[in-house]
């Protein structure tokens, strides 16, 4: 919802909440779907700043919105086990697929997260924080578990099978990740929604 219809919201509940008008205040919640979530925190952060002892109590609506504001703020953050990006995708009951269509990457893409191959510094703040929201972890967690996944070595399989054994193993090169995502079979839009 854009800044300025959200505001005008606000304005409409603020002059109800004035005016004692307590159904236009739950009509505003209930025919704005899309902006309860901001209309909550800002119902209870108009609720917390108003003066001690109040003469009318909450509803019960400003109650859970005080609850739910309180609990965004103040919860605690969830406990990461796992070893690397592809332990955190198993770890949530994702398969490969699923993770890459979620977050609207190519499967090639996130694969190169998990394989390590993408760097940690080509990601803005803003991608960060998308792929990190997906599974449910700070962005520094997430940044830490890339920074575990380690590139998978591979073998030439072109090579004879004693050529194969001799040699050393093929790690895949570093890629930034506007580059992985030039490279792969996303679709423009896909692409474009990742810039």
């Amino acid at each position: 919802m854009m800044s300025y219809e959200l505001q005008q919201l606000k304005m409409a509940w603020l002059a109800a909440e004035e005016a004692g008008d307590k159904q236009t205040q739950v009509a505003l919640l209930r025919e704005h779907p899309d902006a309860q979530d901001e209309l909550i925190d800002f119902i209870a952060a108009y609720r917390m700043s108003g003066p001690v002892g109040s003469q009318t109590a909450p509803l019960p609506l400003t109650q859970r919105a005080i609850a739910t504001a309180l609990e965004r703020v103040f919860a605690p953050q969830r406990e990461i086990t796992a070893a690397d990006l592809r332990d955190l995708r198993a770890r949530q009951g994702l398969s490969l697929v699923q993770a890459a269509r979620g977050l609207r990457l190519g499967v090639d893409v996130w694969k190169k997260f998990e394989d390590g191959v993408i760097e940690l510094v080509s990601l803005s703040e803003r991608q960060l924080e998308r792929l990190a929201r997906f599974f449910h972890v700070s962005a520094d967690q997430f940044a830490g578990l890339l920074l575990q996944s380690q590139p998978m070595p591979t073998l030439d399989r072109r090579q004879t099978a004693q050529a194969a054994r001799s040699s050393q193993e093929l790690i895949p090169p570093r890629q930034s990740f506007a580059e992985a995502i030039e490279k792969s079979s996303m679709t423009k839009e896909e692409q474009e929604e990742w810039r």
